[in-house]
């Protein structure tokens, strides 16, 4: 039996993955002294019906990881001005007033997960390809699915961290005591992954039994439409996010007015790619946390806990449909309203949805605005309004103009979600002052803690004494 130690870059050593396994995913490492069992991986990948395992758990080890799928939406809003935390508990209170220590333990959380999930994604695509009993047509699936979610991961990590360490493999006497790549790197590993996955993934959810719950082709050519926008690449921004939005009606459309509300729904034609719910909850973190209670019913006296600033809550029309759907008002303040469902409600048509429609629209307009297509860019945003029924733009007269107006629809179409207006903020130039980001012009008039280096989180305190190549991030 093969045996690799999981890198040291997380402050986690010497375990050997015996399972990449089962429900659990890779949530259970063994350490090399522990009895083995038949659950080995060369026995786990030795045939297509035993390598389902693998990818299932991959998927739920996503979903399962508490800091995951409930950490990005509402850290991020936290970090940027999208909310605050309404309760008396200081503990959230290093996101809002972004002055992160460098012994956080949701920082510390994330870094460990996320790469916990790309150690996972390693060691699928290192058995698949060495698998002698797997099919070609099998293997190439697994592959490419790994190569999709490791890319994913890893988008999330350059945009937290910045320059991170680059793991592609699972042998430890490579990967121990790597030093951090240059965000450079990552994002041309990133597309790489990307671009491989979106040429050799189906370009259906056959593989899902119909869902949307599986990456295929689209999801592949969506995360790489974000990525090429995120590293100023416009053409092929505008590329990818045209095969979503104009070529494949039969898969994808807008949903119109009367069925905004619907947006959120698991399976319906807005969404690209979304992480099944079922499991331990029944239903999305998001909701659960952000109606205000967790593990009960709703209730108006703890609705809340994560109100809205009010210049967010002041930038809707009071016509806007993604208000009156998207958000709900009680105790006077406003929270996000997206995600319906409790996590322990037996109805379950709610998923974490990753991926959807809508963010290729606005892709493809600020793709256009920045090649001075500016009627290209209004008839995407136009596209976004009336969905919201709202009457068309007439503000987008020049490259200026049109990047306002996307700022304002991105930030009312993507609130409290995967973290856009946190990474629109540090990835947009500033409007007054150069060297500086829209962050700097935002957070600095909003919150008197904000310093420019707050903009990336710091190196975990643990993983940089695990391994001491780890540099730390500047201001901290």
């Amino acid at each position: 039996m093969k045996k690799t130690a999981f890198n040291k870059i997380t402050g986690v050593v010497s375990v050997v993955l015996v399972v990449l396994l089962l429900a659990a995913g890779c949530a259970k490492f063994v350490e090399p002294d522990e009895p083995k069992t038949e659950l080995i991986p060369e026995k786990i990948f030795a045939s297509d019906d035993n390598a389902k395992t693998a990818i299932a758990g991959l998927y739920a080890r996503i979903v399962g990881k508490f800091s995951l799928c409930s950490y990005v939406s509402r850290y991020s809003g936290l970090l940027s001005d999208e909310f605050v935390y309404r309760l008396s508990s200081t503990i959230y209170d290093p996101f809002t007033t972004n002055q992160l220590p460098t012994t956080n333990s949701d920082v510390k959380a994330f870094w460990d997960d996320a790469y916990n999930i790309t150690y996972c994604c390693n060691s699928i695509i290192e058995y698949a390809t060495a698998s002698a009993g797997m099919t070609e047509g099998y293997k190439k699936q697994l592959i490419n699915e790994a190569k999709f979610i490791r890319a994913f991961m890893y988008f999330y990590l350059v945009n937290y961290y910045g320059a991170v360490p680059l793991v592609t493999t699972t042998d430890a006497n490579k990967t121990a005591y790597l030093p951090r790549n240059t965000v450079e790197e990552i994002y041309t590993q990133i597309k790489a992954d990307l671009t491989d996955a979106r040429n050799n993934l189906p370009a259906d959810y056959s593989v899902s039994s119909k869902g949307r719950t599986r990456a295929n082709k689209w999801a592949a050519t969506a995360l790489l439409a974000r990525v090429y926008l995120y590293t100023g690449d416009w053409a092929n921004a505008e590329a990818m996010a045209t095969e979503l939005v104009e070529n494949n009606p039969l898969l994808f459309k807008l949903l119109v007015p009367a069925d905004i509300a619907l947006v959120y729904k698991k399976n319906q034609m807005e969404s690209i790619f979304e992480l099944d719910a079922t499991g331990v909850y029944k239903n999305t973190y998001e909701g659960q946390f952000f109606l205000g209670t967790y593990y009960g019913s709703i209730s108006t006296t703890k609705l809340m806990d994560y109100p809205f600033r009010a210049n967010l809550t002041n930038s809707f029309d009071s016509a806007d449909l993604r208000k009156i759907n998207w958000t709900v008002t009680a105790n006077g303040v406003t929270t996000p309203y997206k995600y319906k469902r409790l996590a322990t409600e037996t109805t379950n048509d709610e998923d974490n949805i990753i991926l959807r429609l809508a963010e290729q629209y606005l892709i493809r307009a600020e793709a256009r605005a920045q090649q001075n297509n500016i009627s290209g860019a209004q008839t995407d945003i136009n596209a976004i309004r009336n969905r919201a029924g709202l009457a068309n733009d007439t503000t987008m007269i020049n490259k200026a103009t049109a990047m306002a107006a996307i700022e304002s629809e991105r930030r009312k179409e993507l609130f409290a979600e995967w973290g856009h207006r946190w990474f629109d903020l540090k990835r947009w130039p500033s409007l007054t002052t150069a060297g500086k980001t829209r962050a700097d012009d935002v957070l600095g008039a909003l919150k008197s803690t904000w310093t420019s280096t707050a903009a990336l989180f710091p190196i975990p305190d643990d993983s940089r004494m695990a391994n001491p190549n780890l540099t730390q991030n500047d201001g901290y």
